[in-house]
């Protein structure tokens, strides 16, 4: 996995608590190997106003060493079956352009290309404690749940 800043996952499980999301974990003998969280509305604007109130999977990673032995598959599983289970219809998730391996991954599964092209603009601490500003080209993809 990307090393994650020291202040991801106690601001994801902040949010978590809050009620905005779900941090999903993958483990293999205790030791983490994928992590995902499952928004329970979009994060970025243009999302929200073409699908409100529609889920979406996002800050999905699986470290290096684990990738193809199903984990990202996995935590996709896990969040499409508890967005069902809340009675949602459909799912989301953006992969970024230069990412075609997620992007395969997300169409496998049953995600479906919308069209929706957008620049995914976002603030994150790194490794180093500094905030730092990012833009990633995505696209949109959608899963009916149902």
């Amino acid at each position: 996995m990307m090393a994650a800043p020291a202040d991801v996952y106690p601001a994801h499980l902040t949010a978590q608590a809050e009620g905005s999301c779900l941090l999903l974990v993958a483990e293999v003998g205790g030791r983490v190997v994928g992590t995902g969280l499952l928004r329970w509305a979009p994060r970025d604007a243009v999302v929200a106003e073409r699908w409100p109130g529609m889920p979406e999977v996002s800050n999905l990673q699986v470290h290096p060493d684990e990738r193809g032995n199903g984990h990202g598959t996995a935590l996709v599983a896990d969040a499409c079956t508890r967005a069902s289970a809340a009675g949602h219809a459909r799912i989301g998730i953006g992969v970024g352009l230069d990412n075609p391996e997620a992007a395969r991954l997300y169409l496998r599964l049953g995600f479906l290309d919308t069209g929706l092209a957008y620049a995914d603009a976002y603030s994150y601490t790194d490794a180093d404690g500094v905030e730092r500003d990012a833009v990633d080209d995505v696209r949109y993809l959608v899963r009916r749940l149902d």
